[in-house]
């Protein structure tokens, strides 16, 4: 799937937006029980849901958070996430995950949930994760198994500078990563 060119994927879910919540909510929902198992408490941070959808995930943080800032490249999924949540701690952008439109250092947590397997430069999207993540920041994301093998996975992770610091794919059709920003240290000339 990751052959199709960003136009084509948009359209699919601009069309889709409508009836996205009934097709994929029960298993999203399912993915992401398991990941906010796993991570960190969010409480009084600043998160980013990139690849947000119809804001499934974000009512879930919204409450939790300082600021929840929702990113998705879908016109009308941010519209039906912005009818849904209506709070002045949470934030929606239209946007590319390749290309962010975000300050270096700007998140405590980045949830990046069913993005990748959609994205034509994954390393690309990993890449902005990292620049826009503070130091001791953390990045929860999931792979769709029918397209990202586990070592591809974590070779992708780890091109991007990632260090996994927990893991899961038993329960649902994703693997899911916790993970932390590895400082770069670059080589002495």
């Amino acid at each position: 799937m990751r052959k199709r060119n960003k136009r084509s994927l948009m359209e699919s879910y601009n069309l889709s937006a409508s009836v996205y919540d009934q097709l994929y909510g029960e298993e999203q929902e399912a993915k992401y029980a398991e990941g906010l198992r796993m991570t960190p408490p969010v409480n009084g941070l600043t998160v980013l849901d990139a690849g947000c959808g119809s804001g499934l995930l974000l009512e879930k943080l919204c409450d939790l958070t300082s600021l929840a800032v929702g990113i998705d490249f879908s016109e009308r999924m941010i519209k039906i996430a912005r009818s849904k949540i209506k709070l002045e701690n949470v934030e929606f952008v239209i946007g590319d995950v390749e290309n962010m439109p975000f300050k270096n250092d700007a998140f405590n947590a980045v949830f990046m949930f069913t993005v990748l397997n959609n994205t034509p430069k994954p390393l690309q999207a990993l890449s902005e994760v990292w620049r826009i993540l503070k130091e001791e920041g953390y990045l929860v994301v999931s792979f769709l198994k029918k397209t990202f093998t586990r070592d591809e996975a974590e070779m992708l992770l780890n091109a991007s500078r990632f260090e996994i610091i927990n893991q899961s794919g038993e329960k649902t059709n994703d693997y899911i990563y916790i993970c932390s920003k590895k400082p770069f240290y670059p080589t002495p000339q």
